[in-house]
């Protein structure tokens, strides 16, 4: 039981990161945008943002809007994972 606690727990704090660094990101692009480190975390965070990129586009067609809100749909997600992997886990502990 403790290590599927440890399992769930570790997969809940790597949501958090990613969920933390998307917005960080974000506040770097607003003030620091030739910065080394937002490249970086840029390259590091693409492939958790990509499956959100279709969704927001879906959304600015449909409201006709010119905003970009691929990494709000990310944050939004991986919170809203977060908290079904803890769902997920009571399920699973009641019936072992």
């Amino acid at each position: 039981m403790r290590g599927l606690y440890e399992v769930f727990y570790a997969v809940y704090i790597f949501l958090r990161l990613i969920s933390a660094g998307i917005l960080i990101y974000c506040v770097l692009s607003w003030f620091r945008p030739n910065f080394r480190a937002f490249y970086m975390l840029g390259n590091f965070l693409r492939p958790f943002v990509i499956p959100f990129q279709k969704l927001s586009m879906k959304v600015a067609r449909y409201f006709n809007a010119p905003v970009d809100l691929t990494f709000f749909f990310a944050v939004l997600g991986y919170q809203l994972l977060g908290r079904l992997l803890w769902r997920l886990y009571f399920i699973l502990a009641r019936a072992l």
